[in-house]
């Protein structure tokens, strides 16, 4: 598969830089992203050199992130991260497993600053994570404190328990639906009909389909290497946007570096017919565990040594991880 420029994403927690709200303006050069900031101390250089090679605090309100030719597609890509990161469909996606998933969710009201939610078992409410404020009014009732987006949240929340493709984004789900099918190597195609995604598989028994039912409505295994989702009529975005983010080797490259403990814990990078062969300084900084939700074949050849089993790009793969990691 092919990269493509235009599905470059910037994938970097906003909390590293301070917050969305530290980030006063986004600009670049040829290699750099040149932002603007209310305040450079805010900014975690240590955690962004997981993702990117190099950062230099240029002044108390200046930072530049080293990201190498791609710097012009990913100052875009950060500038609509900024505009959209925090909206409504993110929001709600977030959610919907929370609240014990979408089959727990009755209906949907607010106040003004209120999820009021009808649920068939509060029990199954998640209240540590994303929202401090979560009242159990009854075993049938929650609210959920959410602040002056209650109403759009709602509304979005709405949307999507009832299939609507209405302003959603669709890359979130599809990150979000690669682990629970066993990992990008076990995809082997994607193809939709009207309402379902359907997936060739290497191995539909390593799918988890009581967690993908958190988020649409059935999943079926067809036989032993094929997955019907039933999405909705939306289903053709989030096919396009899977696809997208299989093709994308500067993707996937993003999402593996934190995960191998970094840029600077990578000492060499090398690759044979379909393994990403990785010298690392500490093995003890490499995340087997999360590797393997997306490349689930990964051996420790030694204590400096790992490969991780990515597929018949691996060449194309390791390209890509030279140009951030060398």
């Amino acid at each position: 598969m092919k990269d493509n420029k235009e599905n470059i994403k910037f994938i970097l927690p906003l909390s590293l830089l301070g917050g969305r709200e530290n980030i006063v303006k986004v600009n670049n050069c040829a290699t750099r992203l040149r932002l603007e900031v209310k305040d450079a101390d805010k900014v975690n250089a240590e955690e962004i050199k997981k993702y990117y090679p190099a950062v230099q605090k240029i002044s108390n309100t200046e930072v530049h992130i080293i990201v190498g030719t791609n710097a012009s597609e990913l100052a875009e890509s950060l500038e609509r991260i900024i505009a959209f990161d925090d909206n409504a469909s993110n929001m709600a996606m977030n959610l919907i497993p929370m609240l014990g998933g979408k089959e727990n969710i009755v209906k949907v009201n607010n106040c003004a600053t209120r999820l009021r939610l009808e649920v068939k078992n509060a029990d199954k409410i998640n209240e540590e994570k994303y929202y401090p404020v979560i009242q159990k009014i009854s075993p049938t009732e929650v609210h959920v404190v959410v602040g002056i987006k209650a109403f759009e949240l709602a509304d979005e929340l709405s949307k999507i328990l009832n299939d609507s493709d209405a302003n959603t984004d669709y890359s979130n789900r599809a990150w979000l639906l690669i682990p629970m099918i066993g990992g990008i190597e076990n995809i082997v195609k994607v193809n939709n009909c009207a309402t379902r995604l359907r997936l060739n598989l290497k191995d539909a028994n390593k799918v988890n389909a009581e967690e993908i039912k958190k988020y649409y409505p059935a999943v079926q295994k067809i036989s032993d290497t094929e997955l019907h989702i039933i999405v909705g009529t939306s289903v053709s975005e989030l096919a396009e946007d899977l696809e997208k983010l299989l093709g994308s080797q500067t993707l996937k490259t993003s999402l593996l570096l934190p995960l191998v403990g970094g840029i600077e814990n990578i000492v060499k990078v090398d690759n044979c017919a379909t393994r990403l062969r990785l010298e690392v300084k500490d093995m003890t900084k490499v995340n087997t565990k999360d590797i393997m939700r997306y490349y689930p074949a990964l051996e420790k050849i030694s204590d400096t040594e790992l490969h991780i089993v990515v597929g018949t790009d691996a060449n194309l793969l390791a390209n890509e991880f030279k140009t951030f990691t060398l």
